[in-house]
């Protein structure tokens, strides 16, 4: 039985796309109890899989599940004051609110941190935005691509020197900044039991980027630049090698005295240990483009399964520089259950990516695909104490969606 540190955890899930509903997946993984909210329309996220060569299908939505998947479904028409009587029941009983709504339309909702802190002193209230609750920018459309990417620097210099910016993977600062989010609440939590109390809990995706970067950030104020080429890394040691097959290794030598005779000795280059231009930290980073220079020649005399071998048994830190493809059958990340296979409601099957946090053991339970739009609302009314005869009615009154 997966260990589950948040069961008995209750969140309301008013969130969309990828950042806020990767947040609430988290939580749910951990145990909690989430009911995912949307308008009859659905979350947009659910046909984001199609922009990149996904299925997005109620029988195979394979980006969807990866952020929805062990959350019940609830469809309301917040614009009306019955569908938001019903919104603040379930508040009344939650521990925690969770939106990626910009605060302008949480304000007009009477759902923004004010309001409801009123209402609900003991709940936890977390946002996730684009650019913080201040300055010029924030009230600002925030996607990952613009917030995280390219107002943070990463999707500029994160490039090799001189090229155009990264095209950006959909999703990766969004999923990062998630693990932040329920990070937080997570110590909100801790201090709700203590005192009771609720508190609001802040992330932007432009602040989870500039953490990211906090290296740099510190870096470049000291002559550091990016741009950087791998042709003159700052160490020829932490670096990117082909070898022979075309296949790539990194290379990440951090203590380049200790390790750096070692690595002249698999190459049969001794005459290089006592070199003054590349036997010192300072002094190879000098003679960077040299020194790389040299090594690009040895590596390509080894295939990337023969660089592997001997600097794994040199105990040399490295890796093969690989494909996300290559990911499904890695069997590190197998091993370890960081993905797992997923069975969607027509019985195929692929593999979703895993919570990376774990509890005592690696198991990773599926207790349910992704909900289709409303698919749970007349048991979580029911639960509420509605009467079948008032489900209907607000079904009628389109209070209430449930996707046939």
């Amino acid at each position: 039985m997966a260990n589950k540190p948040l069961t008995g955890v209750k969140i309301i899930d008013l969130t969309y796309f990828i950042a806020g509903p990767g947040t609430a997946k988290i939580l749910a993984d951990w145990g909690a109890d989430v009911i995912k909210v949307e308008p009859s329309s659905g979350d947009p996220g659910r046909k984001t899989g199609a922009t990149m060569t996904m299925p997005i299908t109620d029988n195979i939505n394979p980006l969807y599940n990866t952020y929805n998947a062990n959350k019940k479904g609830l469809s309301l028409n917040l614009k009306s004051q019955e569908g938001l009587n019903i919104l603040y029941e379930l508040l009344s009983k939650a521990n925690v609110f969770i939106s990626s709504y910009r605060t302008g339309a949480l304000k007009r909702l009477g759902l923004d941190y004010d309001s409801l802190k009123e209402k609900f002193p003991h709940l936890v209230w977390a946002q996730i935005n684009g650019f913080g609750d201040y300055g010029p920018a924030k009230d600002n459309a925030g996607f990952d691509t613009v917030a995280f990417w390219a107002r943070s620097g990463a999707m500029l210099d994160l490039a090799e020197k001189d090229t155009s910016p990264l095209n950006p993977i959909i999703g990766f600062g969004d999923a990062t900044t998630s693990g932040s989010l329920a990070g937080g609440i997570a110590a909100a939590l801790y201090n709700q039991l203590k005192t009771g109390k609720g508190q609001k809990v802040m992330i932007s995706l432009f602040g989870q980027a500039i953490w990211s970067s906090s290296a740099a950030i510190a870096s470049t104020q000291f002559k550091d630049k990016y741009q950087k080429t791998r042709k003159n890394a700052i160490s020829p040691v932490i670096n990117s090698y082909c070898c022979r097959e075309g296949r790539w290794v990194f290379l990440s030598i951090l203590e380049h005295e200790r390790y750096f005779p070692t690595l002249c000795k698999i190459f049969g280059r001794e005459d290089l240990i006592n070199n003054e231009k590349f036997s010192t930290t300072l002094a190879a980073k000098e003679n960077a483009s040299e020194l790389i220079q040299i090594l690009d020649k040895e590596f390509l005399n080894f295939t990337q399964d023969e660089i592997v071998k001997m600097f794994t048994e040199a105990d040399i830190a490295h890796e093969r520089i690989q494909h996300i493809e290559d990911i499904v059958k890695d069997p590190q990340a197998l091993a370890n259950n960081y993905i797992h296979e997923f069975t969607y409601r027509n019985g195929e099957k692929t593999y979703l990516a895993s919570t990376p946090i774990k509890f005592g053991d690696i198991e990773v339970e599926v207790k349910c695909i992704a909900p289709k739009v409303g698919e749970h609302g007349a048991e979580i009314l029911k639960e509420l104490g509605y009467s079948d005869i008032k489900i209907q009615k607000l079904l009628d009154e389109k209070i209430l969606y449930i996707e046939k």
